[in-house]
């Protein structure tokens, strides 16, 4: 047994998690050095109820739609900006579309559930030594809270992401040569928001703008054609979710998927 599916609720949630993890590795601890990423399939939510549960539980919820922001429910004090929640609100919840990315953050850890290019992504960043059982138990429990259930989550092949403030995860090969390292790194970042404010990226929800260096005579795959802003023979400009930068940078008629360049004043 590899895999885990909570659809159960209360103390059966929390009796069938502690026994799932157990046959699958006891004794397994999470350390500070790193973070965790976990594939998660099985999740339907329908963003509206989930923003109205997260609201009523605390949660700052914002609502991005094109380039505009809608504040649903604001933080616990009433001076925090937008981008204050975005980077350091407690419990916070991003609705983009069909797209959301949660996030909570207490003593213990640190977790996120955000898109990813297939389903869903699980960020655990634990702030002491935390047993792989005790972080995914209060994981799924206080999820139960809001309404999210029905997780599936594959254990046997969740990544381990050391930090280094030096140097970053190692890009996959079949990436590196087509995608950009500061985007990449978006994408598999503890947390988004930090990390594009520390690289100076204008995340416009859970999208942002990229360029792609077409390759001649070739054109966009017809998956991204909604997310054209503009386009030339050779470049094209998109408005992409994070979560489909390495699909867009692996399709047919793709060289190169980078930012925007931007103008330095002499």
């Amino acid at each position: 047994m590899n895999r885990m599916r909570f659809a159960a609720k209360g103390a059966a949630l929390v009796l069938a998690a502690a026994l799932s993890i157990s046959a699958l590795g006891d004794g397994i601890s999470l350390d500070t050095q790193s973070y965790y990423l976990f594939a998660v399939q099985g999740v339907t939510v329908d963003v509206q109820t989930l923003s109205a549960e997260a609201a009523a539980n605390g949660y700052a919820v914002l609502a991005f739609s094109d380039n505009t922001v809608a504040v649903i429910h604001g933080s616990d004090s009433p001076a925090d900006t937008v981008g204050s929640m975005l980077l350091s609100a407690d419990r916070l919840l991003v609705l983009d579309g069909d797209r959301f990315y949660l996030r909570t953050h207490d003593a213990a850890m640190t977790y996120a559930l955000r898109p990813a290019e297939s389903g869903l992504e699980l960020v655990v960043s634990p702030a002491a030594p935390l047993p792989l059982l005790d972080a995914l138990t209060t994981v799924f429990v206080e999820l139960q809270d809001i309404g999210i259930v029905g997780m599936d989550i594959d254990l046997a092949s969740y990544r381990t992401v050391t930090r280094n403030p030096l140097k970053g995860p190692a890009e996959p090969q079949d990436l590196s040569a087509r995608l950009d390292y500061t985007l990449y790194g978006l994408v598999v970042a503890e947390d988004w928001f930090a990390y594009a404010a520390q690289k100076g990226i204008a995340l416009l929800g859970l999208r942002l703008e990229v360029v792609v260096e077409k390759i001649p005579g070739a054109p966009l795959p017809a998956a991204f054609a909604a997310d054209v802003v503009s386009e030339t023979e050779g470049l094209a400009r998109l408005v992409v979710a994070v979560d489909q930068l390495a699909a867009l940078a692996r399709s047919a008629g793709v060289g190169y998927v980078r930012l925007p360049y931007v103008p330095v004043a002499p």
